[in-house]
């Protein structure tokens, strides 16, 4: 009786542990600048729908797996596009949007957004955001999916990344509507009670047998 005593309390010490430790959140961890964070994502980012001198950064979706995404930048740190390496991506990713528009001719788009996990991708290039708008981009959003001027390449927008912040001066006056738009992708990081739930679960495993 004492042995299964001893297996109960564990278990339940298991299960305490557990939902205290389970996988980190990677959602934005805040933003500095013109920088406007969404707390869900808006129902549209297609052209005239978010302008203003602010970017507009939320989150798409998390813990969703992925094999092969083409991204623009996968090196961390890049300090500018220019000096992006792409690169394709595969496990698990959470995706996080970034969207600027303003045809004001006042200043605006400078600013910072930071996640809670380490960015491993970027896309950019249109092309790239139209073929991974319906895999990673929010279900309710609609996104200017085969727009040609939505990204980089139009203007003299600018970013660069390091660990988990990205940091951008964006710009989208050209001779034409146009918006700048970018994918984030990062990586969930296992929360650090993790490694303690599977070492406690295997304990408990080992007492059952020595208890049968």
């Amino acid at each position: 009786m004492k042995t299964l005593s001893n297996i109960v309390n564990l278990a339940a010490i298991v299960g305490t542990i557990a939902c205290a430790a389970g996988g980190a959140s990677a959602a934005i961890g805040g933003v500095t600048g013109q920088t406007t964070w969404l707390g869900t994502p808006p129902v549209s980012c297609t052209v005239t729908s978010l302008n203003g001198l602010n970017a507009y950064v939320w989150d798409e979706q998390q813990n969703i797996n992925v094999a092969n995404v083409f991204a623009d930048m996968v090196n961390n740190p890049c300090p500018a596009p220019g000096a992006a390496i792409p690169g394709l991506i595969s496990g698990v990713v959470d995706s996080h949007f970034v969207h600027y528009e303003n045809y004001s001719g006042a200043p605006g788009g400078v600013g910072t957004v930071s996640f809670l996990d380490p960015i491993v991708g970027v896309i950019f290039l249109a092309s790239n955001l139209d073929n991974t708008d319906a895999l990673l981009g929010a279900g309710g959003t609609t996104y200017p999916t085969f727009f040609p001027f939505r990204d980089l390449t139009f203007n003299s927008s600018t970013f660069s990344i390091s660990a988990n912040t990205m940091s951008f001066q964006l710009d989208t006056l050209s001779p034409v509507l146009g918006v700048v738009q970018m994918r984030v992708l990062t990586k969930p990081v296992p929360a650090p009670g993790a490694a303690a739930v599977a070492g406690l679960m295997g304990l408990a495993a080992l007492r059952r047998r020595r208890a049968v």
